[in-house]
């Protein structure tokens, strides 16, 4: 009985509406103090969550700023992948910016600056739902792209590892995941890769990467019928911890977890398992054909995968029920 009580007691606490509740105060005097700055949105976000997480605080700032008509000036500091004194805007470090704010040094002293934490601090989490996957890519782009170094480092990759338009890639997200998506069985997994092969004969290799190395090995030796190259990442999760909270160099990990992630982006098609980074692929590139292999649970059922998931869906029930898509055009 109170291991039931604490367990509910948690999930209040991660309740988005609880959050929203309590967050109230906070955020009223936050778009309170925004509105000072005639026509800025200056946030700072300093969360302790994973990358693309952050991303997706990001997105959502964009969003705003695009329905509000507002100029967004975005920084990223501490956390897991800046440094202890706040100092680094890794955000700037990994993203050139398309839009720059234009705003000359002397007025920028003048803007105020909001530091936020999560999504509920801005209460943004509204602009997910309904939210479509080529809406979030256009908004996004418009506005950033990789940095030039490391879409040089993607580049080499691509071409030394052969990822191309003959690509299978593949992404399988461990470790502490299994408390947001259903999961799946390796030998599952694989099945389903070999499935996607057999349907595609274009495909002619496979690129896969994941958090967990045991699955890494597993995978490799599996013995598909065509070549397997691995992202070559080095950082991977500890004892169990995901890679952000396993100790490695902030910057570092970031920067494996997006290289990793627009390498994905380059494939033909993507199978997959409920995760930010390779949700994030389809939005770097819009065309990427995605099948996620298991849903998101319930409770966290957030975009990019919801929405994947969700398409995915209707497709599938497309090509089960055809009469429908033919009546729908039928004059």
């Amino acid at each position: 009985m109170f291991r039931n009580l604490i367990g509910f007691a948690k999930q209040m606490r991660r309740s988005e509406g609880v959050k929203n509740v309590l967050n109230t105060p906070a955020r009223l005097s936050l778009h309170a103090k925004q509105r000072l700055n005639r026509g800025h949105f200056v946030i700072e976000i300093r969360a302790n969550s994973g990358f693309f997480s952050v991303m997706q605080i990001v997105l959502c700032i964009l969003l705003y700023c695009d329905e509000k008509r507002l100029t967004p000036v975005i920084s990223a500091r501490g956390g897991s992948y800046g440094d202890a004194q706040c100092k680094i805007d890794w955000l700037a470090e990994y993203f050139e910016n398309l839009a720059p704010s234009a705003v000359p040094d002397a007025a920028r002293a003048d803007l105020r600056t909001s530091i936020v934490h999560d999504l509920g601090d801005l209460g943004f989490r509204r602009y997910e739902a309904g939210l479509g996957l080529a809406r979030a890519s256009t908004v996004f782009l418009s506005n950033y792209r990789p940095g030039e170094s490391i879409r040089e480092e993607v580049a080499h990759i691509s071409e030394r590892l052969d990822i191309g338009a003959s690509t299978l890639g593949v992404h399988f997200r461990g470790t502490d995941k299994r408390f947001e998506a259903h999961t799946i069985d390796w030998n599952a997994f694989c099945r389903m890769v070999e499935q996607t092969l057999a349907v595609d004969r274009r495909l002619t290799n496979i690129f896969v990467s994941s958090d967990e190395q045991a699955f890494l090995d597993f995978f490799r030796q599996w013995g598909f019928a065509v070549p397997v190259s691995v992202a070559p990442a080095t950082l991977l999760a500890s004892a169990g911890k995901p890679v952000h909270f396993s100790g490695h160099p902030g910057l570092a990990i970031g920067r494996e977890a997006l290289v990793a992630s627009l390498l994905l982006a380059n494939c033909s098609q993507l199978i997959k398992t409920p995760s930010y980074l390779s949700a994030w692929s389809k939005i770097f590139n819009p065309s990427l054909r995605v099948r996620l292999v298991v849903p998101p649970r319930e409770n966290a059922f957030w975009f990019p995968d919801s929405q994947i998931w969700t398409e995915q869906n209707k497709r599938d029930n497309d090509l089960v029920n055809p009469e429908i898509e033919i009546a729908a055009f039928d004059p």
